[in-house]
């Protein structure tokens, strides 16, 4: 009968394979924390969509009344303001444009689509923009301020408007609606 020492080479490698390999409680911990990672993970997956989504709606948004204040910009100012050429422009007095329908991804749509619209833009100007001075305020009346207001309307409610030619909101969407929407504004100078 032969006899085995520790150090013949068959007996070091199954010392090493014992000592290699991880142990049953190493290996429960180790899927735990695995398993608590992943649900981690899963449980802000819904959380990070909205975001994604809302951060889609903002862009989308801003896209819209860039492309509507440019349109604005190009306008003839009396034209935007309406008044006929040469006019004066009553100041004051809010001049309120027909609300524009846009898709998803800000492509505009006709006013007979308007059903399958996910955004709704309204746009305000205001003739007549008032200028700080030092001793008060002037009276501008080559100055108009441009006010774009993008709904986030998929239901297509009707957006309920602030009248009154006293209100300084007057002709823009009423913020106590539910429909949630970003306004914008910009001015445009009348070219002499």
């Amino acid at each position: 009968m032969k006899s085995f020492s520790k150090n013949t080479p068959k007996y070091s490698i199954a010392a090493r394979l014992r000592q290699a390999g991880f142990s049953l409680v190493e290996v429960t911990v180790a899927t735990g924390i695995a398993a608590f990672g992943i649900i981690t993970l899963l449980g802000l997956l819904p959380s990070g969509m909205n975001m994604f989504r809302d951060a889609m709606n903002v862009t989308v948004s801003s896209q819209i009344a860039q492309r509507l204040i440019k349109e604005a910009v190009q306008t003839d100012y009396d034209l935007l303001v309406g008044v006929a050429p040469g006019g004066t422009p009553v100041a004051g007095v809010p001049v309120v444009k027909e609300i524009r329908y846009f898709t998803d991804e800000g492509v505009e749509l006709p006013a007979a689509d308007a059903a399958e619209a996910i955004f709704h833009a309204h746009m305000r100007v205001m003739p007549g923009t008032d200028l700080p001075t030092l001793s008060g305020v002037l009276e501008n009346s080559s100055l108009a301020t441009v006010t774009v207001q993008v709904a986030l309307n998929p239901q297509n409610q009707d957006l309920p408007i602030i009248g009154g030619s006293t209100d300084p909101l007057a002709g823009t969407i009423d913020p106590a609606t539910r429909i949630p929407f970003t306004t914008f504004t910009s001015h445009i100078a009348k070219i002499k």
